[in-house]
């Protein structure tokens, strides 16, 4: 994974074992977030969808985990606008949500032959291409209050 700090903005949602949000299945317990963001994205009047497949290693075989596809993470006709990770422990869940304003493949793309880069390019967005003149701390704010809404 390539980060410009710049050009990233992350979100790190925490949800307790045993909270109502709190899904012992992994996979399922993407849903409930995948939901939320799109619908922030939505409420801007961007297409967003959550990724409702298995997970798909993308073009370049997972090396470019933004190029991948997972359960719950958003797109955008096809292309991912929000990366999911989750770490899981005892006490609970933690994810981890990373947008790109822009997406740029940096040093990566010396790892990658062109025809791979390019498919790469054309799996990922930036949320500053779909939401022109939000800021990094509008996006923070407009997200958290999605996922904090009552219900889901």
């Amino acid at each position: 994974m390539w980060l410009e700090p710049d050009l990233c903005t992350w979100i790190d949602v925490f949800v307790p074992t045993g909270d109502p949000l709190w899904r012992a299945d992994i996979g399922d317990a993407f849903d409930w977030l995948g939901r939320r963001l799109a619908a922030a994205f939505a409420s801007l009047g961007v297409n967003a969808r959550t990724w409702g497949g298995p997970y798909d290693a993308g073009p370049s075989d997972g090396l470019v985990c933004f190029a991948s596809r997972g359960p719950g993470e958003i797109t955008v006709a096809g292309r991912k606008l929000v990366g999911i990770s989750q770490r899981r422990t005892r006490v609970g869940s933690r994810f981890q949500c990373l947008a790109y304003e822009q997406f740029r493949l940096g040093p990566l793309a010396s790892l990658l032959d062109d025809r791979t880069a390019a498919q790469v390019r054309d799996r990922a967005t930036g949320w500053g291409e779909l939401c022109g003149g939000l800021s990094s701390m509008d996006l923070v704010e407009l997200v958290t209050d999605f996922i904090t809404a009552p219900g889901g």
